[in-house]
Formats: structure tokens, C-alpha cells, sequence
């Protein structure tokens, strides 16, 4: 297992920064975490959002199983560092931990013992936290932490970084798709761009579904109900 001394982070941050999506950025991390973090052995990431919390990235089923475990439960070091806001969540041994009494027998019954949970944030925005697990108590050691807080420092800038260039591409999609209906609009109803803009409102608001589903439905099909 590498160090992750400066020459590692800086490599780090060059493969982080080369994925052109956040699908790629957060493969890169999981990855990483796995062979940087000394004891980890399943790797993923909690993400926030008004919705609750998520799993969007997992090295595998397990991870999935242990999360869903804590936003059932509504505890957990994942949540700890995510919710709470805590920078750094240490798990030695589950079997004696007094923190989350409901969470912990069943991450315990599926065979995981130790967890890092790292909170993910920029100077802007709480993202939610990055978490490694393992098998064995206490396979963290200080190292271990120091080296999850160095990775998800710089992933928590990379994943930044994807999800605003993430959805400005969808941003121009959406226009892009709405000014074809615009100019499919204009053409039938002999209109102006913003009077085919308010048609376009008028069936988003009547059939309650969204203008871009309306947009692209119009572009695809040449079908658009206003009343």
C-alpha cells in the first residue's frame, strides 16, 4: 500500500482533476481510499441533500447494506460526520461502542467491526462524508486517519468541482432542449420565442410535469396538450 506523502497527493489531485464526470470522480476516490487507507477493506460515500441521505459511490453490496443500516436507524459514524458535521468519526471496535446502540449490532451482524468516516466540505457546502470499513477491530490506525483526512480534503474539492460542472451541462441541455420546442412552437402557431415560451409554461403547469420533460417530449414527438 502507497504512502500518501506529497508526491501521492499530488498525483491524487492530477487523476482526481483528468475525470471528465463526477461518475468518474468518485470511482477515483473509493478507489483510492481502498489502497491509501491502511485497514480499509470496503469504501463509499454518504451524500446529503434535501431528500436524506444516500449512497451515490460503493466498493461493493456490503457498503450499500451498512448504509442503509444507518439512515434507517438514523445513526451512525457515516451520518456523525455528514449530519453533524464532525471532521473525523473513529470506530475502533462496534462491539464495544455506546454511540449508536440501535446501528451498531446490525453493522456487527454483517461482519464489520471497524469504520473511518471523514466529513466531505468545502468553504461553501457540507457534502457529506467519505467511509472505509473493515473487518477486524481496531484496523485503523493513526495513519489510517491521517491519510482519509488528507483524501477527503482533495476529493471533497474534486467532487465540487464535478457536481457544478455536472449541472451547468445539464443547464445547457435543458436550454437546449427548450429552444428547440420554442422554435417547433413558433413554426406551427406562428408566434413569437416568448409567446411559444408561455405555451410551453402553460402545458408544464396544466399536466403538472416539468418544462424540460415537456421540451423534450415536444422535440421528440411533435405533441404538446396546452388545455
Amino acid at each position: 500500500m502507497a504512502k500518501l506523502d506529497a508526491d501521492g497527493l499530488a498525483a491524487l489531485a492530477r487523476s482526481l482533476a483528468a475525470e471528465a464526470d463526477l461518475t468518474g470522480v468518485l470511482s477515483r476516490v473509493l478507489e483510492a481510499s481502498k489502497t491509501q487507507i491502511e485497514g480499509a477493506e470496503h469504501a463509499g460515500m454518504t451524500a446529503l441533500s434535501r431528500h436524506g441521505a444516500s449512497t451515490p459511490a460503493a466498493t461493493d453490496q456490503l457498503v450499500l447494506v451498512i448504509d442503509d443500516l444507518q439512515y434507517s436507524t438514523g445513526e451512525g459514524p457515516c451520518l456523525s460526520a455528514a449530519a453533524d458535521h464532525e471532521p473525523v468519526v473513529i470506530v475502533d471496535d462496534l462491539t464495544t461502542e455506546a454511540r449508536w446502540p440501535v446501528f451498531s449490532p446490525g453493522a456487527i451482524s454483517h461482519g464489520i467491526r471497524s469504520m473511518l468516516s471523514f466529513r466531505l466540505y468545502t468553504d461553501r457546502v457540507s457534502i457529506g462524508a467519505l467511509n472505509v470499513y473493515a473487518r477486524q477491530p481496531h484496523a485503523f490506525a493513526a495513519d489510517s486517519v491521517h491519510a482519509g483526512a488528507l483524501l477527503a480534503a482533495h476529493s471533497a474539492v474534486a467532487i465540487a468541482a464535478a457536481t457544478t460542472s455536472a449541472d451547468l451541462l445539464a443547464g445547457l441541455e435543458s436550454r437546449d432542449v427548450i429552444g428547440q420546442a420554442k422554435g417547433i412552437l413558433m413554426e406551427r402557431y406562428k408566434v413569437t420565442p416568448s409567446e411559444a415560451f408561455d405555451l410551453l409554461v402553460t402545458a408544464s403547469q396544466n399536466s403538472n410535469r416539468k418544462l424540460r420533460d415537456l421540451a423534450a417530449e415536444l422535440s421528440d414527438t411533435g405533441a404538446l396538450v396546452i388545455d
